[in-house]
């Protein structure tokens, strides 16, 4: 095979990929509805919370999940959320930390690298350099990470 041929048939998968995950969607939306109006069942695990609807396709069933209400993931610190949960413990409330861990984190402010090295330059100057070599991600043995993407929604016709 060449490149031209894998390029080729690249295209083709990748725009049939899209047509089927839009179909994939139509269908998932339909089947959610049905499972929510449709008769439920107890789930299989005794121990878990919700119920299931029994899919029936014309050779075989799929169990659709409807779960327990969703507790929450995380919340930010002194947020209504944490409020409230706070003031469900009362008493307990420093027993949060049996159930949430509080974490700190710094998120990149930029959608893209290009980005960030034109505000760091902006703003640090001569600096910027080594404070965006401080800022690269790097594997286990030091060695910047980096991305390989082929663009096939960028796509062009040949000349």
């Amino acid at each position: 095979m060449s490149i031209q041929s894998d390029i080729d048939r690249g295209l083709e998968i990748v725009a049939e990929l899209d047509k089927l995950e839009k179909e994939l969607k139509q269908i998932e939306t339909r089947v959610k509805q049905a499972a929510i109006k449709g008769p439920q069942v107890d789930l299989t695990d005794a121990e878990r919370e919700g119920k299931q609807y029994l899919a029936a396709g014309s050779k075989q069933i799929v169990p659709v999940i409807i779960t327990a209400d969703k507790l929450v993931g995380s919340f930010q610190a002194n947020s209504k959320i944490h409020t409230r949960i706070t003031t469900a413990l009362g008493m307990d409330a420093g027993k949060i930390t049996d159930f949430f861990k509080r974490e700190v984190v710094w998120s990149n402010s930029f959608e893209d690298g290009k980005k960030f090295r034109t505000k760091a330059a902006e703003i640090l100057d001569k600096a910027a350099p080594a404070f965006i070599t401080a800022c690269i991600a790097r594997d286990k043995d030091g060695i910047p990470k980096n991305d390989v993407k082929i663009c096939w929604a960028d796509k062009k016709e040949v000349a």
